[in-house]
């Protein structure tokens, strides 16, 4: 670039400090701190991941998207793990996603990465800069991030100077000297001037390179470079205006023109420019094309800056940008930048980028359009289980024009289906009621209408009524291949069951998946699901297993990381219900990798199941462990329905450690209803689990609360044909009434219990119970009721318990897991071996972020050797990746201050 002058004692500096973590270039606009960031790195042959920000970028999902992008263009597969959770419907907090990035980013290469973003400054959101600040709490050994900024970035800049880990440089460094005034302009201009002259330039612009940029492009065109510059007067911002409006005029009207119009886009491609820049009336005169005006902007110098190596996007100088702003509104009228915002909008959505088609829409003061653009475009974003940016979406429209348009309102109906917001959905239908009432309504609109009123039928536990609904949906949704006919039909085949026509339910999702293009992938996901569901309800463990096994087959082919997670989930309830403790916690274990993708009311299910199979399974620390995870988790998601999952599995394992006592006090004083979306297929039902607790009292009050609570719940079960849960509630019941003396109603109870759960092989409804149930069996077994299942259960439980339960309580004993040849590691805290003075000494290296070359020489010993030793610490501390090993190693104390 001409006019581009080498900073020696800059670049020095920064290249000094290129293994430091981070580097803040911090000054005002125009002081050349990207043109010295580029600079240093092309000097030193670096290749970075570079992000160039923008306003939009404060939401953290899409600036997190754009980090690891650029990531992505160095290294293809970087970042797998956090590109997972960018895929979840609600992020993990910037706690997670720095510790995950920070795996990532550290397997990366053995090589130094430099991410630099530039105008961090535009960035509002204290997520982020929590994010960083965490990200930095112990930085990736190869991350070298710079912050290219106006201001100071609100992290912990301090602690990271007083570690020796921040390079700063500043506006008072980035000035130009009177030396570097002179050799540019020297650069770009033939003509020498005074040193007064040079003396007055110095004091009118301060050092301000965009402003000398400026004097330079003007003095190609002056007669007397002498005294135009002599004549600059007003300081550097009413320089820098006179300066902008001279280079302007000077350019050839086309590409003045172009200029202006496209002053409104904050970054542009060639066929952007196109679609958006027009000669006079005339939308289809162009007398540019968008290559040759990037062209000659760029061979101008007038302050186009690229977004990337492959030269397809750039921006405006945000200084320049400005300029051409108030240029655009003196010469053309609102009318006329108003169409200049829906030109852009159109192509924005051409090209499937809906946010800023969106933005431009309402820039051109056209909300209508916004809404349009919306409700053209949220089907596919339903399909890749996207809602989240639907969500995001609605939030840009204004308040009032939700209310009045009864798509978008069945819009924020499906997202509130994705959280399971049943009562949400109900005030939206009235809504949406009341604004069709006495009008037309569009098929598919009342299609969706349809839906909705079925879905709150089902989750009433009126079977007929939601089968009707769905019927009519369907009829209008037919053909619609996407999530609305997909969602439709796994909840008619639900509502098939609720009305006892299982088979009738299953054979026509079965003819429907025969049906499906492979290539529907969301749609058959939804019919797969649809049948493993109806499965699991109906209490046959077996075929539900295959189903979630069939699932997973389509989840591998459409890539989407929910039908995985529901894959995953499906097959852990199998697996826990069969008494397959290991297999379950290995399968929970990998939904709750996949907590924040899979819908909320799932993961937390999923969380407490992986809580209940740890501790079946005898892993007390780690049912400890995931028990807190579900804590955090819920309290994040911060709904009520959640929190009181959660704390119903607390009580639940304190149930199986025999602590009656925390177990008795909250079951006396919550209020669980039982209703057919508490019940379903969970399994942390909170009506269920207060019931568990009242019987653990054991006194003729609780008991008869307790009785009552499971009629109740079982009212509610039979309604819904919810045999799975029935087969829970006769388990619970036949031991609440065995505690109050009625012998033939206990059996009766578990006469039924065994007739539903025998086919399918039920176990952990039973060992759960402990020495209350291990009682029952055997008096059943005595009367020869079921004789093989019961011998099957029995030989579940341990041979010799650590500890006979009184006869009062219902704790389960520990447990005998059906084998399945799966490993789960010990609940114990592990002993940590102390480490030799070499490895002390190689893990004192390594939280200075030295590579394996750099410790084996300042060690005096062999590469391999460093990697057997970084081999014995991870064994040593438990850890397996260098990040946990320093946190380990500051927890124990070994690493010395630095």
């Amino acid at each position: 670039m001409q006019g581009l002058v080498t900073r020696p004692r800059l670049l020095e500096l920064l290249q000094r400090n290129a293994r430091r973590p981070l580097t803040v270039v911090s000054a005002r606009a125009g002081y050349g701190k990207t043109t010295l960031v580029s600079q240093w790195l092309q000097d030193a042959e670096v290749e970075p991941a570079w992000l160039q920000l923008s306003e939009a970028d404060s939401e953290l999902r899409d600036f997190l998207s754009g980090f690891v992008a650029a990531v992505q263009v160095r290294f293809s597969d970087a970042c797998s793990d956090t590109s997972v959770l960018l895929d979840a419907a609600q992020l993990p907090p910037p706690s997670l996603l720095a510790e995950t990035l920070c795996n990532d980013l550290d397997a990366v290469a053995a090589e130094p990465l430099v991410v630099v973003l530039d105008d961090y400054h535009l960035i509002s959101n204290p997520e982020i800069h929590e994010l960083l600040d965490k990200l930095l709490l112990y930085p990736p050994r190869p991350l070298h991030l710079v912050l290219v900024t106006r201001n100071d970035p609100p992290i912990s800049l301090s602690a990271l100077r007083a570690k020796g880990w921040l390079t700063e440089i500043r506006q008072g460094d980035l000035r130009f000297t009177k030396a570097e005034v002179k050799a540019v302009l020297g650069e770009m201009v033939s003509t020498s001037v005074s040193e007064a002259t040079l003396d007055h330039l110095e004091k009118q612009i301060e050092g301000w390179i965009v402003g000398l940029h400026l004097a330079g492009l003007i003095l190609r065109s002056q007669s007397d470079p002498e005294a135009f510059l002599s004549g600059l007067k007003g300081g550097f911002q009413q320089v820098y205006d006179y300066l902008s409006e001279q280079v302007l005029a000077g350019q050839p009207a086309e590409v003045r023109d172009c200029l202006l119009q496209t002053s409104v886009l904050n970054r542009f491609c060639s066929s952007l420019v196109e679609a958006v820049c027009v000669s006079g009336n005339d939308s289809n005169a162009k007398s540019i094309s968008g290559d040759e005006f990037i062209a000659k902007a760029q061979l101008a110098n007038l302050f186009v800056v690229p977004l990337d190596s492959g030269g397809e996007w750039f921006r405006y100088h945000h200084l320049f940008q400005d300029l051409l702003k108030r240029q655009l509104k003196r010469h053309h009228s609102e009318s006329d930048i108003a169409a200049l915002h829906s030109r852009a909008s159109t192509w924005f959505e051409s090209q499937s980028l809906i946010t800023d088609s969106i933005e431009h829409a309402l820039a051109a003061g056209d909300v209508v359009g916004a809404v349009e653009i919306i409700e053209r475009c949220r089907r596919d974003e339903f399909n890749a289980d996207r809602w989240y940016a639907v969500k995001r979406w609605l939030e840009m429209l204004p308040a009032n024009i939700k209310r009045q348009r009864p798509k978008l309102l069945l819009t924020e109906a499906w997202i509130a289906n994705c959280r399971f917001q049943v009562a949400r959905i109900t005030v939206i239908v009235e809504e949406v009621d009341a604004l069709l009432r006495d009008q037309t309504v569009e098929p598919t609109v009342q299609g969706e209408l349809s839906f909705f009123r079925g879905f709150l039928e089902y989750w009433e536990g009126h079977a007929g009524l939601s089968q009707q609904h769905f019927e009519e949906a369907l009829s209008r949704l037919s053909g619609d291949g996407g999530p609305y006919e997909g969602e439709a039909e796994l909840l008619y085949g639900l509502a098939l069951c609720m009305d006892g026509q299982q088979d009738s339910a299953v054979q026509r999702l079965e003819d429907r998946i025969d049906r499906t293009d492979p290539a529907e992938g969301q749609l058959l996901s939804r019919l797969v699901a649809g049948s493993a569901f109806a499965h699991l309800i109906s209490g046959d463990l077996q075929r539900a297993r295959l189903e979630a096994q069939r699932l997973h087959l389509v989840a591998s082919r459409i890539s989407i990381r929910n039908t995985e997670a529901w894959a995953s989930y499906m097959q852990a309830t199998t697996c826990l219900h069969a008494g397959e403790f290991d297999a379950a916690s290995s399968h929970f274990a990998e939904v709750a990798k996949l907590r924040y993708v899979l819908e909320p009311r799932a993961a937390v299910d999923a969380l407490a199941g992986l809580a209940l199979s740890q501790q079946l399974g005898q892993f007390e620390a780690e049912a400890d462990e995931t028990a807190e995870l579900l804590q955090e988790f819920t309290r994040d998601l911060n709904e009520r329905q959640y929190l009181s999952v959660a704390q119903a599995c607390h009580v639940r394992l304190a149930l199986l450690r025999g602590d009656g006592a925390q177990a008795l006090q909250w079951a006396r004083a919550a209020n669980e209803v039982a209703m057919p979306s508490t019940l379903f297929f969970w399994l942390e039902a909170p009506p269920m689990t207060q019931a568990r607790g009242l019987i653990t009292a054991g006194s003729k009050q609780d008991l008869a609360s307790a009785t009552e609570s499971l009629s109740a719940i079982r009212a509610v079960n039979e309604s819904g044909r919810f045999t799975y849960q029935t087969i829970e509630a006769a388990a619970l019941q036949a031991v609440a009434l065995d505690m109050q003396g009625s012998t033939e109603d206990t059996f009766d109870s578990l006469d039924e219990a065994f007739g539903l759960a025998e086919p399918g092989r039920w176990v952990r409804p039973f060992v759960e119970l402990g020495q209350p149930m291990t009682s029952l069996l055997q008096r059943a077994r005595l009367d020869n009721v079921s004789i093989e299942y019961v011998d099957r259960l029995l030989r579940a439980f341990p041979k010799n318990p650590k500890a006979e339960a009184s006869k009062s309580s219902i704790q389960a004993p520990v447990v005998q897991s059906v084998p399945t040849g799966a490993d789960v590691k010990s609940g114990t805290e592990p002993y940590v071996e102390p480490l030799t003075n070499r490895e002390l000494e190689t893990l004192q290296l390594l939280a200075e972020r030295l590579y394996d070359k750099e410790i084996a020489k300042t060690l005096s010993i062999s590469v391999w050797t460093v990697r057997t030793h970084v081999k014995h610490i991870f064994e040593k501390l438990h850890v397996t990746k260098r990040r946990e090993a320093f946190v380990k190693a500051e927890e124990l104390g070994l690493l010395k201050e630095s």
